[in-house]
């Protein structure tokens, strides 16, 4: 058994990996599914999301929006 590997799937097979990104948002707008999100922070602060990342321990994932009125 192979494990899936979203990575593999883009670079190998980009048709199965648009079928399964489409199927993903679906069910992220059903709000069937909800990702675990750490904290987010304005694109201007991604030097430092990416020093929490390098710090290890995050659980979740960090963000990036636009601007501060995206939080």
């Amino acid at each position: 058994m192979v494990p899936y590997s979203i990575q593999w799937l883009k670079r190998l097979r980009p048709a199965l990996f648009r079928q399964d990104l489409i199927a993903l948002f679906d069910l992220l707008q059903q709000q069937k599914i909800k990702p675990l999100i750490a904290q987010r922070f304005p694109l201007a602060e991604a030097r430092q999301a990416h020093e929490l990342l390098g710090k290890g321990g995050v659980t979740g994932q960090i963000v990036l929006v636009r601007n501060a009125n995206q939080y």
